[in-house]
């Protein structure tokens, strides 16, 4: 599962094309032909992408969020849902997002038809894994099937920024001062890493990486395994993304890529700016 929609889906690589929306100067999103350097920029800024076949599914931060779709040939945008929309997440034939207006999980088909109102509180986040949706409340988490049926709490935490490696949920617990949780969903057993508090999480299937806002959002990699956590870059980090075995982030309102082993960070293009 690609957990980089948890972050903002911000960025993404379809073939040799890497898309970066511009979160700082809000000029649209910058599409980098990463074989030749070309750059080109296109109007609507995407959040949450998905890539369907041809098509980029996102919410338009310039279109009030609504649902939106980029088809990649001919670079024409459609709206699909006008609602104001977040966490979008494609799943089979359906995208499940969360309404900004009542913040309650909903789903659609791809061509915006078919709504669904799968809860009936507000959501704060949610993740996909198998047949399950797991979601965060200000009451707990809880599970569903996917057509939003056979609800069950599993912890009474508010979790924050989940994502999930195998049977086990992470999170930032709103409860615990945004402490690092782990939750095995099968046991319903926690531990926590008390010295890490994440802004940001992601997973490449091995390794935790997040921004920690105990040490000034710098990036660390944890080994849930071994209990232990490293810091792998120094720069303060939002939005960490993972595309292939590399780690991009925001910093200093530029784009920033770096290996999955640390080290140093190089900009990943230079977006335009607003004069």
């Amino acid at each position: 599962m690609n957990f980089n929609i948890a972050n903002g889906g911000l960025a993404m690589k379809v073939g040799s094309s890497l898309y970066l929306s511009d979160i700082s100067g809000y000029t649209g999103t910058t599409i980098v032909d990463t074989v030749t350097g070309e750059t080109n920029v296109t109007m609507g800024l995407f959040w949450f992408m998905n890539n369907i076949d041809h098509s980029i599914y996102y919410s338009d931060q310039q279109r009030g969020n609504a649902l939106c779709k980029f088809d990649m040939n001919t670079q024409t945008i459609e709206i699909i849902q006008k609602k104001p929309c977040y966490g979008i997440l494609h799943i089979g034939e359906w995208l499940y997002y969360i309404n900004d207006d009542d913040r309650k999980l909903y789903r659609c088909k791809h061509n915006g038809r078919s709504e669904d109102r799968l809860t009936d509180e507000p959501v704060i986040c949610f993740i996909a894994n198998g047949n399950r949706i797991y979601y965060s409340t200000e009451k707990g988490v809880r599970w569903c099937n996917l057509s939003g049926s056979n609800v069950e709490r599993i912890s009474e935490s508010v979790a924050i920024g989940m994502i999930m490696m195998g049977d086990t949920l992470a999170y930032a617990d709103k409860n615990n001062n945004f402490t690092l949780t782990l939750l095995d969903v099968t046991t319903k057993s926690t531990s926590i890493f008390k010295d890490i508090s994440p802004t940001s999480l992601n997973t490449d299937g091995r390794y935790l990486y997040c921004s920690n806002r105990q040490n000034d959002r710098s990036i660390y990699r944890i080994d849930t395994e071994q209990g232990t956590s490293i810091r792998i870059c120094g720069d303060r980090a939002d939005y960490l993304h993972i595309i292939e075995d590399e780690i991009y982030f925001c910093s200093r309102n530029e784009w920033f890529r770096m290996s999955l082993l640390g080290g140093q960070a190089t900009r990943a293009a230079t977006l335009p700016r607003l004069i």
